[in-house]
């Protein structure tokens, strides 16, 4: 058992604990206490029957590659892309489609883009924190006293174990989309998908028009961390975790969230330990704070991890690393300047309070606004986003704790030790310079538009999210006089092992809407407008269905690599890597539950731009290197594009 050193068991214990030949029993034995939620469909029910990932014919990616070329490149450059394209067709390109298909049909139980999305992540030798991992905040509490930094971490702490024991259990409901949740988030929906055999559930759903997910990442939701190797990382997870990292200062913590049977401990225990951590006013050294080492580069941090471990008091300690539920990062930073919040939960100023491996970063500031910053290569924004919701409205509606309750538990956490040689104290003050030096050129801005919300939007019968992808267009035309390769992310969630596809927004229509603006062609700039949206529609719902042509393309290229044969002349063709060059890298964070959410760029003359279309605002978190890009000066412009958009609609 994990305990506080030195902290005495204390006088008052909870009236209703009865000493039993386990530690105790008490009313949170309940199931209300232990599992968020009592699903009677099991949480993988719809799994064996969902569909698999669908590889697209190789006509209909070459057709929508060119349309997406045409909308960002000249007359001259795209008729290069064309004789590329008609190369690959007439060439290497039926027979690398055939074999891709036979290798898919050889591995059913996974899809064509898994392996090589998982490569993608872990081969990358570049540090994760901007380059990869995002950040998403909760929205607060709506009541101001319940934004209390103690009891909301611990509140979030409960309810992410909660969301756990429901989900080992397998009582945590599954993941479905509802076309029309009046007619098909039901008890009918889940009493007849409840009787279906596994295999053929998920045509009993979709009688419904509601369409299961694929769950597969739910696993690596915690007990996971991303652990550096030479070459290619490798992922650990444990199945059973009975702690949680904390860290405070810059000193780790595992804190007990699981009693010996597997319970979650009593509320108040997780407070007392967290109440003892945060009154320590201890702070760990620069050059002792491991954390930083996230930061490297992965060749260079897998050396340093390594020769940590050569020593053995370092062992038991990072296996309870590695093993932790979740990291809990409780910072002191109390501000309101939203560039420098954006900094705090990307870069994590010099690092020395978080570890960016994690499965997931609970990030609980000194003003109580909670965020997640998570490690990308294990999943997806799909399955994080599931527990942002759940854990936020059960803490909402729970408070297991309350702002300013006296602390009466029994602490339980251990403070781990290292052994850290000279020579790696100077590499973690090395790695925290060199991290704050790349950080130092990162611009942050954001942007909030009252003007219209998502409900406006859609009475003129547009897309909301073709309107802001339409304004970011129009934004970077107006400054830069150019267009630019877009990317704007969009789940395959709706098949087995589906990860994410690329939905390419800046499309011929958006290029003849932003001339039409800005006076360089004719045209009707209304029904343009409704042209966007409806080309923008229909490649989200190609994109959804697995019929987008950047994965189909990787996929052939993977293929090639797997038999050892010369890649086609596509992929090095100027204009193809021309269109990997995401300069505006996008994506939609539209829900209630995140009030602000951003990520790095992903190209050095780039902007990364998360957004959000919510029922009351539109608004957008902008990320750029201030050397190449000024992420003020397109936030400015943004609102101006928007302003420009709403003025046409609404005449």
């Amino acid at each position: 058992m994990l305990r506080s050193s030195g902290s005495s068991l204390g006088a008052s214990r909870s009236a209703f604990r009865v000493a039993t030949g386990r530690r105790y029993t008490s009313s949170y034995d309940n199931d209300e206490y232990q599992y968020l939620q009592k699903s009677v469909i099991p949480t993988y029910h719809f799994q064996k029957s969902l569909r698999r990932l669908p590889i697209p014919k190789l006509e209909d990616s070459a057709r929508r590659y060119l349309n997406a070329v045409k909308a960002v490149v000249s007359e001259a450059e795209f008729k290069e892309a064309e004789k590329t394209v008609k190369q690959l067709l007439e060439g290497d390109g039926p027979e690398l489609q055939k074999e891709l298909l036979a290798f898919d049909k050889l591995n059913k139980h996974t899809s064509y883009v898994s392996e090589p999305w998982f490569d993608m992540y872990l081969k990358s030798r570049v540090p994760v924190p901007v380059n990869f991992n995002p950040f998403m905040m909760f929205a607060p509490e709506k009541e101001a006293k319940y934004n209390d930094q103690l009891s909301r971490a611990t509140n979030f702490a409960i309810s992410c174990a909660r969301f756990k024991r429901a989900l080992d259990a397998e009582v945590l409901a599954p993941e479905v989309f509802h076309l029309n949740p009046k007619k098909s988030d039901t008890d009918l929906f889940r009493t007849v998908c409840r009787l279906l055999p596994s295999n053929v559930s998920w045509f009993g759903a979709v009688a419904f028009k509601a369409f299961p997910l694929d769950m597969s990442q739910y696993t690596s939701l915690f007990g996971g961390n991303r652990i550096p190797v030479v070459g290619k990382d490798t992922l650990h997870r444990c199945k059973s975790p009975r702690h949680f990292l904390v860290m405070h200062k810059g000193t780790i913590y595992a804190v007990n969230i699981f009693d010996e049977s597997g319970k979650v401990v009593p509320p108040e225990d997780v407070h007392a330990s967290l109440a003892s951590i945060l009154r320590s006013s201890e702070e760990a050294p620069a050059d002792q704070c491991l954390g930083s080492l996230t930061t490297l580069e992965r060749d260079t941090w897998a050396g340093l991890r390594k020769r940590l471990l050569n020593v053995p008091e370092n062992q038991a300690p990072f296996k309870a690393i590695d093993d932790a539920l979740f990291l809990l990062s409780l910072d002191d930073l109390k501000t309101d300047d939203h560039a420098r919040l954006v900094q705090s939960l990307l870069c994590g100023d010099d690092g020395r309070n978080r570890w960016f491996d994690k499965c997931f970063q609970l990030i609980v500031d000194g003003n109580g606004q909670a965020t997640i910053n998570f490690e990308h290569s294990w999943g997806d924004g799909v399955a994080v986003l599931r527990l942002m919701e759940e854990t936020l409205r059960d803490t909402s509606s729970k408070h297991f704790v309350q702002p300013g309750q006296s602390v009466t538990g029994h602490p339980e956490f251990n403070k781990l030790k290292f052994n850290i040689s000279d020579s790696v104290k100077a590499s973690i003050k090395k790695a925290q310079s060199e991290h704050l030096e790349r950080c130092k050129d990162l611009q942050f801005a954001t942007i909030e538009y009252t003007n219209m919300t998502r409900d406006t939007i859609k009475k003129y019968k547009l897309s909301p999210d073709s309107v802001m992808q339409l304004a970011i267009q129009l934004a970077f035309y107006k400054t830069y006089k150019e267009f630019a390769p877009t990317y704007e992310s969009c789940s395959t969630a709706a098949f087995k092992k589906g990860r994410t596809e690329c939905i390419r927004s800046a499309t011929i229509q958006t290029r003849n809407a932003v001339l039409a603006v800005e006076g360089q062609q004719q045209g009707n700039i209304k029904d343009l407008f409704k042209q966007c949206s409806d080309v923008h529609s229909e490649l989200v719902k190609e994109a959804s269905m697995g019929q987008g042509f950047d994965r189909h393309l990787l996929g052939l290229k993977m293929t090639a690599e797997r038999l050892g044969r010369p890649l086609p002349a596509l992929y090095n063709d100027k204009t193809f890597n021309h269109m990997g060059q995401f300069v505006l890298s996008t994506s939609t964070l539209s829900t209630d539950t995140i009030v602000f959410g951003g990520f790095g760029p992903v190209v050095s003359n780039g902007f990364g731009i998360g957004y959000n279309v919510a029922g009351s605002k539109m608004g957008a978190v902008i990320s750029s290197y201030a050397s190449k890009r000024d992420a003020a000066k397109f936030a400015t412009a943004i609102g101006e594009s928007l302003d420009i958009i709403h003025h046409h609609i609404k005449k």
